[in-house]
């Protein structure tokens, strides 16, 4: 009985250890994980970012030179789950220097929807739209999109 009662006051002390235990869990498939002092980039942001430049880079008709006001943000579905949205707008490259800047959306469904134009702006712009309080997001999105040339 002695000795099954100093195992028992044993396995207390062990388990009642201050020493934390290392982390060795992996990132998530598309989550970077930050060095101490830096916030890690949400796995949602990481896929939606590089669904956006691959989509533009697939899709040339109006490949974009610059990119402004890019944000995350997301609705509740009405089952209640979030659906994350990237909205920003484009500079198209255009020769002729008339361009003018586009509205885009890229919506993480079970891929991804790209919308440009006024459909974009509307469902940008729409009010139950919860945006995130990430900073702008164009270099980011302008990396992704420079990394597929």
């Amino acid at each position: 009985m002695r000795y099954a009662a100093a195992l028992f006051a044993t396995l207390v002390f062990a388990a009642c250890s201050t020493t934390p235990a290392p982390r060795t869990q992996p990132a998530a498939p598309g989550q970077v994980l930050a060095s101490e002092g830096q916030k890690a980039i949400d796995p949602s942001v990481q896929f939606l970012l590089g669904a956006a430049a691959a989509d533009f880079h697939a899709h040339r008709s109006q490949y974009p030179a610059r990119f402004r006001d890019v944000r995350i943000g997301h609705v509740m579905t009405p089952g209640g789950a979030k659906q994350y949205m990237l909205c920003g707008e484009f500079l198209p490259a255009q020769e002729d220097g008339t361009a003018e800047w586009v509205p885009f959306a890229t919506v993480k469904t079970s891929g991804y929807e790209q919308w440009l134009g006024v459909q974009a702006a509307n469902f940008c712009q729409h009010a139950p739209v919860v945006w995130d309080d990430e900073a702008d997001l164009s270099s980011s999105l302008q990396s992704r999109l420079d990394s597929t040339r």
